[in-house]
């Protein structure tokens, strides 16, 4: 049984945010995205009844909230700031997912003491096919930053991508900085993982294998329905064609605006003009 996309979330406005902001996070979700991090962040909200933050829902709370995180995903940023507003961001959330929270994994295991990390793993070859398939449509980073201007929220995130990548081979100790070019991102990032989190509170999972061993780690009971399968490359996708339809939308507006504006511009001026 496939759960809803995010997409279909925003739509129906099941997208769950944080009411009671006493609770903190339990788990720390370390893997990369394309390893069933939505599928993961589902069965948080389930097991631990509270909302999960994920990556992508990110994208669609205010614009302060994604300004924040592009702020900190900065490889030059004080690392007392990061902490402070790891704690403002996640502040009511159970769980966070997916690539941005992987790389702040050792701030988030300081901020919350008593919470276990568990990350997702996937066959490397499998995983780097599937995220390269999903950046081979993405556009020059110059045209995709200017195209994402009149975006209140997305304008960040091309910028907040970069520095999230450049945050991740200065981690793992790659350089020059650069998006993953091959199947040993996600190699380098379990060692990198093994080696930052005491290994009595790091957790391997693999979403194929459904509630048994997340129940097993969390030492719930598994409920009684379908383990969530979040497609997350059919999402991605269908994210991305939203996005570009209220891009087009946007400059479609801009654009009309400005033809008005010169229209008007160029009467006002033949009006005024003697005869």
């Amino acid at each position: 049984m496939a759960s809803d996309s995010i997409v279909d979330k925003i739509r129906n406005g099941s997208i769950r945010k944080p009411t009671d902001l006493s609770r903190k996070i339990q788990v720390i979700g370390s893997g990369f995205g394309r390893t069933g991090t939505m599928s993961l962040n589902a069965a948080f909200e389930i097991l631990l009844q509270g909302p999960a933050c994920h990556s992508g829902t990110v994208l669609f709370c205010d614009d302060l909230v994604i300004k924040e995180w592009a702020r900190i995903l900065r490889p030059d940023v004080d690392p007392g700031f990061v902490r402070s507003s790891l704690k403002s961001l996640l502040a009511g959330y159970v769980a966070v997912t997916d690539t941005w929270a992987a790389t702040f994994t050792p701030e988030l295991l300081e901020l919350f003491p008593d919470a276990i990390v568990i990350c997702t793993v996937r066959d490397p070859e499998s995983w780097y096919k599937s995220f390269s398939q999903l950046a081979a449509a993405d556009m020059p980073r110059l045209i995709t930053k200017i195209l994402m201007l009149p975006m209140p929220i997305m304008r960040h995130f091309p910028s907040a991508l970069e520095d999230l990548w450049t945050r991740v081979c200065k981690q793992h100790g790659v350089s020059p900085p650069r998006a993953p070019d091959g199947p040993e991102f996600a190699i380098n990032h379990i060692n990198w993982v093994k080696k930052i989190v005491p290994l009595e509170r790091l957790h391997f999972f693999d979403v194929k294998e459904g509630w048994e061993p997340l129940c097993k780690i969390l030492d719930l009971p598994i409920p009684d329905q379908p383990f969530p399968r979040a497609n997350e490359q059919a999402a991605m996708k269908e994210l991305a064609r939203e996005l570009q339809w209220q891009v087009l939308y946007r400059w479609g507006m801009i654009l009309a605006g400005l033809c008005i504006a010169v229209g008007g511009l160029v009467f006002a001026m033949k009006v005024s003009q003697p005869y």
